[in-house]
């Protein structure tokens, strides 16, 4: 990414030498923040992955920040060792179309030679690694109260809804927050992040800083988060609708439509810069 700012999500493992690790690694290359995710402690119910069988991790993908970690290998290789130790007769075991696609799959995105993976225990034993480690739904306020011995980087914490908590987290010391409700993909019915914006933003004042993440879509989207108090949005979902479409050009379009939008509704309603976006500029429908 050359000199752009970029910032490292950490899913807390329940592994601590692992979370040390992911840390450690993120500040050695550059990471300008480290952001905590605290909405995804573990996964929601979400029926059209259900229905589609849509788990990648499960078949290896999109889990190389932990194949290429020292940490993980060595869970992965103790993993291997135990099994080994415990294998006295081999079963005959007949796999299914299904079994034998994933294991394709799984020694494909796996670092290392592709043949070689498909007669390794290493890639299985990597997704099984990952799949019981890799987050860690006791995550609590004494966890994230030791950031500030195991990290230099600027401390975001990801996923916060209520004013209370908000509080909390910066009498923690924490950088900043963001408010996010996952894109409402984790729990049915959860406060809408724009409403929690108003009532964190109403409960700790304007100095603290405040993201916003969840429903922006469009420029318009931008305006009433940032009138409502955000000092800064995230921007989702759709860039990695662009990112499908078109890839890296793909992602600038959606970047550059969103802000043109952002620009022109500024226009329209007559603001001039973003910090004369504030509430009275709003009103409810």
């Amino acid at each position: 990414m050359g000199d752009v700012p970029w910032w490292f999500q950490l899913y807390w493992s329940t592994d601590e030498a692992l979370v040390d690790s992911l840390i450690g690694r993120a500040e050695a290359a550059g990471a300008a923040a480290l952001v905590i995710t605290l909405d995804t402690t573990m996964l929601g119910w979400r029926p059209q992955d259900l229905n589609l069988g849509s788990l990648p991790f499960a078949r290896g993908l999109g889990i190389a920040q932990y194949t290429s970690d020292p940490r993980f290998r060595e869970l992965v290789a103790s993993r291997v060792a135990a099994a080994a130790a415990k294998v006295k007769v081999k079963e005959k075991v007949r796999p299914t179309v299904g079994a034998v696609r994933s294991l394709i799959e799984m020694s494909r995105s796996h670092p290392g030679d592709f043949r070689a993976n498909l007669t390794s225990p290493e890639p299985r034993a990597a997704v099984e690694t990952f799949l019981e480690i890799y987050s860690n739904p006791a995550l609590s306020w004494a966890h994230l109260e030791t950031l500030r011995e195991r990290t230099r980087l600027p401390v975001v914490l990801k996923g916060i809804l209520h004013p209370d908590d908000a509080r909390h987290a910066f009498e923690l010391g924490v950088d900043a927050i963001v408010v996010s409700n996952h894109g409402g993909r984790q729990v049915d019915r959860a406060i809408a992040s724009l409403d929690a914006l108003v009532s964190i933003r109403e409960a700790i004042g304007r100095q603290p800083v405040v993201l916003f993440d969840s429903g922006l879509r469009t420029g318009a989207d931008l305006f009433v988060a940032l009138a409502l108090g955000a000092d800064a949005c995230l921007l989702g979902r759709p860039h990695i609708y662009g990112l499908a479409l078109d890839g890296a050009d793909g992602v600038a379009s959606v970047v550059e439509n969103v802000m043109a939008e952002l620009d022109l509704t500024m226009g329209l309603t007559g603001v001039g810069s973003i910090p004369d976006l504030v509430p009275g500029l709003l009103t409810r429908t």
